[in-house]
């Protein structure tokens, strides 16, 4: 019976050991994605980048979408879904990471 208690009492050591200080490595992992994960955050930091990009998409869409662009999708989207099918049926998606269907 001693060496049983014994046991028991070394495992709940062991537990206590374990559990310590988890509380506060939670709390600084939830600190840290709060603060790297916060939209207002993202979004102030990256306006500039978002201005432009519409500024670019205005101009391209007020225009009109050029013939270039145009070709491009016409002919690159199936051409690329195609490919996609392709790679999937070859069993090759795993690899790469595309659709699967």
């Amino acid at each position: 019976m001693a060496e049983e208690d014994q046991e028991k009492q070394s495992i709940e050591r062991a537990i206590v050991r374990a559990r310590d200080g988890v509380g506060d490595r939670i709390d600084e992992l939830d600190q840290h994605l709060r603060t790297n994960l916060n939209p207002k955050t993202l979004a102030q930091s990256y306006a500039p980048q978002i201005i432009a990009g519409g500024a670019v998409l205005g101009l391209i869409i007020g225009f009109g979408v050029p013939k270039i662009f145009r070709r491009v999708i016409a002919w690159g989207v199936p051409i690329a879904l195609v490919a996609v099918a392709v790679k999937n049926r070859r069993g090759h998606s795993e690899s790469t990471g595309l659709l699967v269907t």
